[in-house]
């Protein structure tokens, strides 16, 4: 559960800090809005995995905050139709699954799409 609680909160991060500049109080205060509650240096260790683990650039300018350039991930989307069969492997010509997480209740498929070569959400 840890685990995929911790991606939920990377998700989430990356998502605010996309849209603009967002300084550490008004990350936490968004996330606060789901109910994470969590420390200035969980902050700066999720913003440190994010750049460096990750590999998303992260810019960070004094006095204003981070923003990150969001460009390989689509947001999330739920199937029209959902299988039996969806599971880490599962693939058909437009994207493969390769990863599997379920979180309150949902779940959730990371794909990679065949044709954009980049990684979407989709939530069953």
């Amino acid at each position: 559960m840890a685990f995929s609680e911790s991606i939920s909160r990377l998700q989430k991060i990356i998502s605010f800090i996309s849209i603009d500049y967002r300084s550490k109080k008004e990350i936490m205060a968004y996330l606060r809005e789901y109910n994470i509650i969590i420390s200035y240096k969980t902050l700066e260790r999720d913003l440190k995995q994010i750049k460096e683990e990750l590999g998303f650039e992260l810019e960070y300018k004094r006095n204003v905050g981070y923003k990150c350039e969001n460009e390989s991930i689509l947001k999330a989307t739920t199937p029209v139709f959902l299988s039996s069969d969806f599971r880490v492997g599962f693939e058909n010509e437009l994207y493969k699954i390769i990863n599997v997480f379920d979180y309150n209740e949902k779940s959730y498929y990371n794909c990679w799409d065949k044709r954009s070569k980049k990684v979407f959400l989709m939530v069953g």
